[in-house]
C-alpha cells in the first residue's frame, strides 16, 4: 500500500510538469524581463500548494495529523482547488505532449534542411506562449465547475413504496435512510450532528443505516457515537455493517476476522439496533413487517472486505429469509445493491442500500434516472430507484466521502419513504 501511495505522488507531481513548463514559456513571452523570476516562482509556489492536500491524503500518517482538526467545510475549501488543478493538469498534459512532440519533430527536421532563421522563431514563441495561456484557462473552468457542485445534503423527496401484504395499521410507514456516513479524517462528531438534526426533523417511524458507518479506524467510533447520540424515531432506529466497518474494527470473538463487535456495542450505547444477519419487527400480533438486515459477507479467514461474493450471498440471504416468519411483508437493509439479483425469490418488498456513492462521487451524467460516474459501471445498480418483478430497490448516494472529500454533480443524500398497501 506504501508503495502505491508513493506512486500515485509522483504521479500527481509529474503530471505538473508539462504545464509547468507552458506556464514559463508563457512567462517568457508575455512578461517583462525585470518580473519573471517571481511570476514563474509564483507560478512554481502556486503549483505546489495545489498539489499539497491530494499528496497529503496519500500520506496517510500526515494526513491523520493535518486534516482530522479542519472543519469539514475547509477540508472542502481545501480539496476543490486541489482536483481542480488535477484535472487541469491532466488535460493539459494530454493536450501539450503531443504538440509538443510535434514541435520538437518539425523543429528537428528545420535544422536538418539547414533553413535559415527569419521571424520564424518569434512567431514560434508566440505560439508557445499562446499554448501556456491554455493551462489557468483550463483551470479557471474546471475551477467553476468544481464550484457549481458544492453541494448541500440532500434530503430526497418522499417516495412511495408499494408493498404487497401490508397491514393496514402499517400503511403510511414513513423511513429515513441513511447510508455510507465514513466517519474518520472528513467526517466527524459535529458533521453527524448536523444529519442527525435534520432526521429528526423529518419525524420518521423508522431510521436505518446501512453500513460503512466508520471510515478506517475504530478509533473514530465516539465520533460515531456521540454524533448518532440524538437520533430519534418511534420505531427505533435500525442498522447493517458495511465492508468498512469490518477493516476499521476487524477482530472479533466470532474468529480473527469476523469483525465489528465494538462498532455494535458502540451503537448499541446510543440506542441503534445492528442486524447481523438478524431479524426484527415493527408492529404487533398480525399486523408486522419483518426487517431483515444482512451482515457484509466476509467467509472467516478472509482478509480481502472489498471483494462482493454473489454466491455467498445468496447463501446467508437464503439463511436469514428462513429466520423470517412466514406471511410477513419484509424490508431488507443490506450495504452492497448488487445483493438485490438475489432478492426476488424471498418476496422482499423493499430493499435498502448503500456502497456506490453514487456511481463514485463523481457523477457526469445520469441516464434514466440512473447515475453514469467514475465507479457506476462496477456495480449493476450504481444509484438510485429500481423495480423488478414487483420488489423495490432504493440505493442512497451515501453522506460521507470515499477518499478526497469532493462529490461533483452527486450531493450527500437522506432518503425517505411512505410504505403503502399494493
Amino acid at each position: 500500500m506504501g508503495t502505491i501511495r508513493a506512486s500515485f505522488t509522483c504521479a500527481l507531481l509529474l503530471l505538473s510538469v508539462l504545464p509547468l513548463i507552458a506556464v514559463s514559456r508563457a512567462i517568457r513571452v508575455w512578461v517583462p524581463k525585470a518580473r519573471r523570476r517571481s511570476a514563474l516562482a509564483a507560478a512554481v509556489l502556486a503549483i505546489l500548494a495545489l498539489n499539497l492536500p491530494l499528496v497529503i491524503f496519500w500520506v496517510r500518517s500526515a494526513e491523520v495529523y493535518v486534516f482530522t482538526s479542519l472543519p469539514s467545510v475547509t477540508l472542502r475549501a481545501l480539496f476543490q482547488p486541489s482536483l481542480a488543478w488535477f484535472i487541469t493538469a491532466l488535460l493539459c498534459t494530454l493536450i501539450l505532449a503531443p504538440a509538443y512532440v510535434l514541435w520538437a519533430t518539425v523543429k528537428a527536421a528545420g535544422r536538418l534542411a539547414h533553413r535559415t532563421r527569419s521571424n520564424a522563431p518569434s512567431r514560434r514563441s508566440l505560439l508557445a506562449g499562446g499554448a501556456g495561456l491554455l493551462v489557468p484557462a483550463a483551470y479557471g473552468a474546471t475551477a467553476f465547475v468544481l464550484l457549481r457542485s458544492f453541494d448541500e445534503v440532500d434530503v430526497s423527496p418522499e417516495m412511495a413504496i408499494p408493498m404487497a401484504g401490508l397491514p393496514r395499521a402499517l400503511d403510511g410507514l414513513t423511513i429515513a435512510h441513511l447510508t455510507d456516513l465514513h466517519v474518520g479524517p472528513y467526517v466527524r462528531q459535529r458533521e453527524v450532528e448536523r444529519w442527525v438534526s435534520l432526521v429528526n426533523q423529518l419525524r420518521a417511524d423508522l431510521v436505518v443505516l446501512t453500513g460503512d458507518l466508520i471510515d478506517r479506524s475504530v478509533n473514530d467510533l465516539p465520533d460515531l457515537v456521540a454524533g448518532l447520540r440524538g437520533l430519534r424515531s418511534s420505531q427505533g432506529v435500525l442498522a447493517v455493517l458495511g465492508n468498512h466497518d469490518l477493516t476499521s474494527d476487524p477482530r472479533g470473538s466470532r474468529g480473527e476476522w469476523s469483525g465489528g463487535e465494538n462498532i455494535v456495542r458502540g451503537l448499541e450505547t446510543v440506542g441503534v439496533r445492528t442486524l447481523r444477519n438478524g431479524v426484527a419487527y415493527l408492529g404487533t400480533g398480525g399486523d408486522r413487517l419483518a426487517v431483515l438486515g444482512l451482515d457484509w459477507v466476509n467467509p472467516l479467514g478472509s482478509r480481502n472486505f472489498y471483494q462482493y461474493r454473489p454466491a455467498e450471498t445468496r447463501s446467508k440471504l437464503d439463511a436469514l429469509s428462513r429466520r423470517a416468519e412466514a406471511g410477513i411483508p419484509r424490508l431488507l437493509l443490506v450495504h452492497h445493491p448488487d445483493t438485490f439479483t438475489a432478492v426476488p425469490p424471498f418476496q422482499i418488498g423493499l430493499t435498502l442500500a448503500g456502497h456506490t456513492h453514487g456511481g463514485g462521487q463523481v457523477v457526469f451524467r445520469k441516464r434514466d434516472g440512473v447515475p453514469e460516474g467514475l465507479f457506476s459501471s462496477r456495480f449493476i445498480y450504481p444509484g438510485g430507484l429500481f423495480q423488478e418483478r414487483g420488489c423495490s430497490l432504493y440505493v442512497n448516494r451515501g453522506l460521507g466521502y470515499l477518499g478526497v472529500p469532493v462529490r461533483i454533480n452527486c450531493p450527500p443524500e437522506i432518503s425517505r419513504f411512505r410504505l403503502v398497501r399494493s
